[in-house]
């Protein structure tokens, strides 16, 4: 679940509410949906496939946790001011 924390920490790379307008672009939401059903399809019936094993209720939602707590460490990155090489200044 960390993959779709991500896309969406990643929509708005400026800004820190990420989630403003959210519903109203469509093909977001709908890659967004693609990914959550593709990893549950993948996790608890492609185990053969790729290796890997179903999950329990109590398993998806730490998951689910742990990817939500993504967010709030990318919004607090976000406020980090960051300049490119040219910007630096020497006061010689």
């Amino acid at each position: 679940m960390f993959k779709v924390f991500n896309e969406i920490s990643s929509r708005e790379m400026e800004k820190i509410n990420v989630l403003k307008g959210i519903l109203n672009n469509h093909v977001f939401m709908a890659v967004l949906s693609c990914t959550v059903i593709f990893q549950i399809v993948i996790v608890e019936f492609l185990g053969t496939f790729a290796s890997t094993c179903p999950l329990t209720l109590q398993q998806w939602f730490v998951s689910i946790c742990l990817g939500f707590l993504r967010m709030p460490i990318a919004a607090a990155l976000k406020l980090i001011p960051v300049g490119s090489i040219g910007d630096q200044s020497n006061t010689e």
